[in-house]
């Protein structure tokens, strides 16, 4: 339906625009707890969403394995989501689909690592977060991955670089 939508609205040229995001939602298939079902949404913003949703909710509100997708329907981002919220590890990825790194979080905050890689796959920045709050040792990397700089951390305060 959405695919003739796309035909309809643009004519041909946009065929291929918007096949290949509606494409690649139906081709996702999602592992979705019991009580859920997987779903999709266009934000109409930065990406289309496919997630799992609760069968009794009204509104869509990820609950379970959560894809963002680029326009060109290759992976933005993938993890857990709980009522909506990011939860555990979420990884990210560029519009070529290369990952570009990966956070851990709780109620949609970083809480624990937050990891930047290069272009070569080797870490560019690692973060410390506590519940939305930097804490910890932060490290900053060259591309052939010798540590560069070193900045502690004390609730989101910087206290220290070596």
């Amino acid at each position: 339906m959405r695919f003739t939508k796309c035909i309809r609205a643009f004519g041909m040229f946009a065929v291929v625009a918007c096949s290949s995001s509606v494409f690649a939602k139906e081709a996702i298939k999602l592992d979705c707890p019991a009580g859920t079902v997987q779903s999709s949404s266009a934000n109409g913003k930065t990406a289309d969403i496919v997630a799992c949703v609760k069968t009794n909710d009204k509104t869509f509100r990820p609950h379970g394995a959560t894809v963002y997708l680029y326009p060109n329907g290759t992976k933005q981002a993938e993890g857990l989501s709980e009522d909506g919220f990011r939860t555990g590890l979420w990884t990210f990825y560029n519009e070529q689909g290369r990952k570009t790194g990966s956070a851990t979080f709780k109620r949609s905050n970083f809480h624990g690592e937050v990891v930047e890689l290069h272009e070569n796959g080797k870490p560019k920045k690692v973060d410390q977060y506590v519940e939305g709050l930097r804490e910890g040792t932060a490290k900053e990397f060259s591309v052939d991955g010798t540590l560069v700089k070193q900045t502690e951390y004390r609730n989101n305060r910087q206290v220290a670089v070596k």
